[in-house]
């Protein structure tokens, strides 16, 4: 496949894990801290807010596939169990997921990542992560 194709692959798995990252077992065994380390766009080794926050905004576009702005139940079901847990987002449950409510969508699973509180998910604090989990 060409460059872009692959790289919007990768992005859609790592964009995946960043809309409902839970850092549990299951999801690290499954690949989740590998997928969450593919939001690092600039290769500094770790992973910024504003990066989760533009994974995000690349998922929300990849998803809405009629380009309305809205991601509607048949989108989200065709994106996977990430984009299906998009839908707890749909704040005045219409719904429909605007832009507006799947940014404002809590990060908890980058909060709980980012223990020392930085606004960045260090490669120190995802191996201290894996570590926990066994390696995983």
């Amino acid at each position: 496949p060409d460059m872009t194709a692959r790289r919007r692959a990768l992005l859609g798995l790592a964009l995946a894990a960043a809309v409902t990252l839970s850092v549990s077992p299951a999801w690290a065994q499954r690949g989740g801290l590998d997928q969450f380390l593919q939001l690092d766009f600039d290769r500094n080794g770790s992973v910024t807010r504003a990066e989760a926050e533009r994974g995000r905004t690349i998922q929300f576009d990849r998803l809405d596939s009629d380009d309305d702005g809205f991601l509607s139940e048949s989108e989200r079901s065709a994106g996977g169990r990430a984009a299906q847990a998009l839908g707890r987002a749909d704040s005045n449950g219409d719904g429909r997921l605007s832009r507006a409510e799947a940014m404002a969508a809590p990060y908890r699973g980058f909060d709980r990542l980012d223990s020392n509180n930085d606004g960045a998910v260090s490669a120190t604090e995802i191996e201290a992560v894996r570590a926990m989990m066994g390696g995983q």
